[in-house]
């Protein structure tokens, strides 16, 4: 259920309109659901909007995968479909496993800090002396400033109720019929293996 509408550039003040025209220049497209339900309010869609900015220093302290990863690892924490599904294409599109299946060491370390920050907000201190030994003072400061960001984005939509975009939704379907199709497979062996057992020939009656 969705507590707030997705506004249109006509129901915006001067103000908010130029808020949604720097948005289409920054990304070539209309301003995303989550970011028009965050204009029904500008100083918190101002805010939030500071995630851009603080993602690129993400990016360049721990690399472009590793932004995705730690972010993802919130996302998951916090049960945010709509985050999650946009990480999960941003793996997709990189040719990656969706599901973050194959992270190594360095990447294990930023999911598992991603994950207590959302959870606990703190870490196991030999992990942060891990975190700290790799990329210094700046850098889990700044894992901790976009953490705080990721995890209001997670808030906003999923307190909000901002429903997928469009292209995010069709991906959520398609991962929706791969997990149905996968529970029917293991479901039916699972049939299969009981019938085995009890020796009981599948589709025999009396």
């Amino acid at each position: 259920m969705a507590y707030v509408p997705l506004v249109t550039r006509e129901d915006l003040s001067p103000e908010g309109q130029a808020a949604w025209d720097a948005e289409r220049v920054r990304s070539g497209a209309d301003p995303t659901h989550m970011k028009r339900a965050l204009l029904n309010h500008l100083p918190s869609y101002q805010a939030l909007m500071n995630w851009y900015p603080l993602y690129a220093e993400v990016e360049r302290i721990v690399g472009a995968r590793g932004a995705v990863v730690y972010s993802f690892a919130i996302s998951t924490q916090n049960e945010c479909l709509l985050c999650t599904t946009y990480f999960r294409r941003a793996l997709k599109n990189r040719g990656e496993d969706i599901n973050g299946l194959d992270f190594n060491e360095v990447e294990q370390d930023l999911a598992e800090f991603g994950r207590s920050v959302a959870r606990d907000h703190r870490s196991d201190p030999a992990l942060v002396a891990r975190l700290i030994e790799r990329y210094g003072h700046e850098g889990i400061v700044a894992l901790i400033g976009f953490g705080i960001l990721m995890i209001g984005n997670n808030i906003t939509n999923s307190f909000l109720g901002v429903e997928l975009d469009p292209g995010l939704q069709d991906l959520a379907d398609e991962l929706a019929a791969q997990a149905k199709a996968e529970l029917a497979e293991r479901e039916a062996a699972g049939g299969a293996g009981a019938a085995s057992g009890s020796g009981v020939v599948p589709g025999a009656g009396a």
